[in-house]
């Protein structure tokens, strides 16, 4: 467990001290709790700089961290400052041995583990969705946890399609009020496709304004809704220099690992 100075941390967010530590001991137990099948997280956004791979990679780290076995992250987002680009991965070209795979061994072809994490970056990623289907699809189910950076899709045209393809959508957003909302209003509809997938909605505090929209927009709601405070030190796939950002990302790593429906 990440040795994290508690006493740091805001206890309008999270409770005492001595609350911290339980809920922080929760949280890393429904991270390295037992799957029984893959975890297929999908990190995407409805609009641009919302912070969808910074989202996927903190939640890699956090993960391949705490679980014996390592992480699939896997990048088909748009442009080079995707998961992969923060992992140090580069473009992986299609390996017939992988695309077959009966094995992890052969499922590990062409790719390399590195502090815990495999790291696919199809080479072709304009179609998202089949780039997935092609590279991705055919590996997952030799890992426990696999966290996909979808980056930034639109809700018209191929959102429904990429998060079908998931078990958990983290859907990232800015905090402001009018950007969670606008987030808030496709949770339903993804929710209700028939691959049911749960949704975790993650609002980063761009503008430091705290976690009150996070506590507004679920209040009567059974809508999942975790802040994510502004960190300096999470650019270009930096280290959180903030104790209130690594527990933040450990809740958000508990809520999709655990799937529980609910803030962990």
């Amino acid at each position: 467990m990440s040795v994290l100075d508690l006493r740091a941390v805001s206890t309008t967010v999270f409770g005492s001290g001595a609350n911290a530590r339980v809920r922080l001991t929760e949280w890393d137990a429904a991270i390295r709790g037992g799957l029984s099948t893959t975890r297929r997280v999908g990190v995407m956004s409805l609009t641009p700089g919302a912070g969808t791979s910074t989202v996927a990679h903190q939640l890699t780290l956090a993960i391949a961290g705490r679980r014996r076995e390592p992480v699939l992250a896997v990048d088909v987002s748009t442009g080079a400052a995707g998961l992969s680009g923060r992992l140090g991965a580069a473009p992986t070209p299609p390996d017939e041995t992988r695309a077959a795979a009966r094995t992890t061994a052969e499922a590990l072809s062409g790719l390399a583990e590195r502090d815990g994490v495999v790291a696919l970056r199809p080479r072709d990623t304009d179609d998202a969705v089949g780039a997935w289907l092609g590279e991705a699809a055919p590996i997952t189910r030799f890992f426990d946890v696999a966290v996909t950076d979808f980056g930034t899709r639109h809700p018209v045209v191929d959102l429904a399609a990429c998060a079908a393809l998931c078990d958990v959508v983290c859907l990232v957003s800015d905090a402001r009020r009018v950007a969670a909302e606008h987030a808030r209003s496709v949770i339903d509809a993804v929710r209700a496709l028939p691959e049911s997938p749960s949704v975790t909605l993650t609002l980063v505090d761009h503008a430091r304004e705290g976690d009150g929209v996070a506590r507004a927009i679920t209040t009567g709601t059974d809508h999942v809704a975790l802040p994510l405070p502004f960190d300096a030190g999470l650019a270009a796939g930096g280290r959180a220099r903030r104790s209130a950002t690594h527990l933040a990302v450990i809740r958000l790593a508990a809520s999709v690992v655990g799937a529980t429906g609910r803030p962990a």
